[in-house]
């Protein structure tokens, strides 16, 4: 049930996290809640990140009512999902805590972005003026609302990028490492090495061999291609400068105060969630979901216009086993959204009706 949750709970929620509270020029209503689930609230940055709007800085102007209201819907059922999780103890299994443990760097992380895209992300309204009036000169059509819209989003995306750049680059030269490249081309022509040995540094940590290959591995769980790219020097490095960037962020984390801050605890108190939520579906939803051959066969035909390639009707033989599992997974949602449903009946939920045309 994961991939129902990809719009509920991104799997990057670090990277959303990392931008949850922003610096503006001029007054915004993102930090105010626009709906509660049993007294939980949702700020309006959290709307309008869900819609796509990276920050949540500024206003989803041009996204229609009714999807911001279906996107609200979504947001309300994920904080409802937590609760009755957390109601059930699912926060006491170990499942839970080995999810949290895991993600005990990436929550430093995302905290230690946050407060610096709190503090040093500005974007000030002369600016995005210049942006827009450029636009417009481009664009002939464009409205002075879009433009304006278009020229914020740019402005801060480019400012988010060289934020992070710049603490990135901080962490590094905080935090000594080296990578063994001479070891890594051994790797690549053939030799042989126990898991235990090190290919890199990080301050007074070593990444093995064996981190780096289970790093690898999980990008392609179960394949052979994951083996092969373990031993391909490329490969390995890349997966290093990742490992190693990711703990010097850490440590640089650390030393700027994050852990205990209430950075850490917002962005903490939202991995939690999304922990939660997919523990929950996991257990609510059907794994095993029977389907017939007639009702793949009603698919089929009821869908005759999917199945076909070079004008001609692709045989039912070939597509037979995609159309069981697109009928499984439709089946595993709507269970879900009945149980969501019953949830909502028994729930306080309030919307700042008010507050949706700002959003």
């Amino acid at each position: 049930m994961k991939n129902y949750f990809r719009r509920i709970i991104p799997p990057a929620f670090v990277v959303a996290a990392m931008f949850g509270l922003l610096a503006c020029s001029t007054p915004d209503v993102r930090n105010e809640t626009v709906a509660s689930a049993n007294g939980d609230g949702i700020k309006v940055f959290e709307l309008r990140e869900f819609l796509g709007i990276r920050g949540g800085m500024t206003a989803a102007s041009q996204v229609p009512a009714e999807k911001k209201k279906e996107a609200l819907d979504r947001l309300v059922s994920g904080r409802l999902l937590a609760q009755e999780a957390l109601a059930r103890g699912l926060d006491n299994t170990g499942e839970y805590r080995d999810a949290i443990a895991r993600n005990g760097q990436g929550v430093l992380i995302a905290a230690l972005f946050r407060k610096e895209m709190a503090s040093k992300l500005k974007i000030k309204d002369k600016e995005v003026e210049a942006e827009a009036k450029k636009l417009r000169e481009a664009d002939k059509n464009l409205s002075e609302t879009d433009a304006s819209f278009r020229a914020r989003q740019a402005l801060s995306e480019a400012d988010m990028r060289r934020i992070e750049g710049e603490l990135i680059s901080a962490a590094k030269k905080a935090t000594a490492s080296s990578i063994d490249r001479e070891l890594i081309e051994k790797i690549g022509k053939g030799g042989k090495f126990e898991d235990n040995v090190a290919l890199a540094t990080v301050g007074a940590e070593k990444i093995s061999y064996g981190e780096v290959k289970r790093q690898i591995q999980a990008v392609s769980p179960g394949s052979h291609d994951g083996q092969v790219l373990s031993r391909i020097p490329m490969a390995i490095e890349k997966t290093l400068e990742r490992e190693i960037t990711g703990r010097a962020l850490a440590a640089y984390a650390k030393k700027q105060g994050i852990e205990g801050s209430e950075w850490e605890r917002s962005v903490r108190k939202e991995l939690e969630r999304s922990v939660l939520i997919n523990l929950l579906a996991d257990k609510v939803v059907p794994k095993e979901v029977p389907v017939t051959d007639k009702e793949i066969g009603d698919a089929y035909s009821e869908h005759a216009q999917m199945f076909v390639r070079d004008g001609k009707k692709i045989p039912l033989s070939e597509v037979k086993e995609r159309i069981r599992g697109f009928l499984q997974n439709r089946r595993r949602s709507q269970a879900l959204e009945a149980y969501i449903e019953g949830l909502r009946k028994k729930a306080k939920i309030t919307v700042n009706e008010a507050l949706l045309p700002k959003v």
